[in-house]
């Protein structure tokens, strides 16, 4: 028993430093792809860099319109739903997008180490990078607008919290995309059911009395609870910040230990 604990604890740390050691290592190479993934959102585009902070911002903004000016939601729910609306919904576009670009990581990125040696492991770090500075800047944008200079430097750490936390749905959704394909074409349903299913467009007490008792069962309730109360400056949820601590430790291991057997066989399938 010991020795089997032991060997999920080693299987937990590598999982965590082994793809940002590796990352650091190869920092030339993740540049180098880091202004691929740039130069091919935003080639030829009038705005350039830009795009990517303006994105996310649109989709914001599109949300607010619908809710608050169409729905009039924050007349009727009070003040605070605008707040509680964005706060909630920029994270979780932020990690949508993560999850559904790790679906087709393999194939994304196929025609760099399909013919050459490459350190595969930093692929999951090179998804994250960049949805961490833009959604990053965003949120602070965000923040300080709504809760003051304090929520700036607190948002700062929300959306980089929120990627290492990701890290092993990120290696499940990798390999589920490369042997499954059908999952790929899936995630994206599954994913906006999830967002009907979390609180963000409502708040919690808007669900039947009846349902409420089951958003336990939904981490990212417990992940837009912290969210809410880290920004707003109130007291940190614990239950939902143990359960989550236990979910990531739960799937970090095991995710981990799939991902390097599976490396072998990647090029294979591709």
């Amino acid at each position: 028993m010991l020795n089997f604990v032991l060997r999920y604890c080693r299987q937990i740390i590598d999982g965590l430093t082994t793809p940002f050691v590796l990352s650091y290592r190869y920092r030339g190479l993740m540049w180098m792809l880091l202004r691929r993934e740039i130069a091919t959102r935003t080639s030829g585009t009038a705005l350039g860099f830009i795009w990517p902070l303006v994105q996310p911002a649109l989709q914001v903004l599109g949300f607010w319109f619908l809710f608050d000016v169409v729905y009039g939601m924050r007349l009727e729910r009070g003040a605070n739903f605008l707040s509680y609306l964005l706060t909630g919904m920029l994270p979780w576009l932020g990690l949508s997008e993560v999850l559904n670009r790790s679906a087709n990581m393999f194939r994304e990125f196929a025609s760099v180490f399909r013919r050459t040696p490459f350190p595969i492991e930093i692929l999951p770090v090179q998804l994250l990078c960049l949805p961490s500075v833009v959604y990053t800047a965003v949120l602070c944008l965000i923040a300080g607008l709504l809760f003051g200079a304090l929520a700036v430097l607190k948002a700062l750490v929300v959306i980089p919290l929120l990627m290492v936390w990701l890290l092993p749905l990120v290696l499940c959704c990798a390999l589920l995309g490369l042997f499954l394909r059908d999952f790929a074409q899936g995630l994206p349903f599954i994913l906006m059911l999830l967002l009907y299913c979390t609180p963000i467009l409502y708040f919690p007490d808007m669900l039947p009395a009846a349902m409420r008792t089951w958003l336990w069962l939904n981490p990212f309730s417990d992940l837009m609870a912290l969210i809410h109360a880290w920004l707003q400056g109130l007291a940190l949820p614990l239950n939902s910040l143990w359960r989550l601590l236990g979910l990531w430790l739960l799937l970090l291991g095991p995710a981990w230990l799939l991902f390097r057997r599976s490396l072998p066989h990647v090029r294979e399938v591709l």
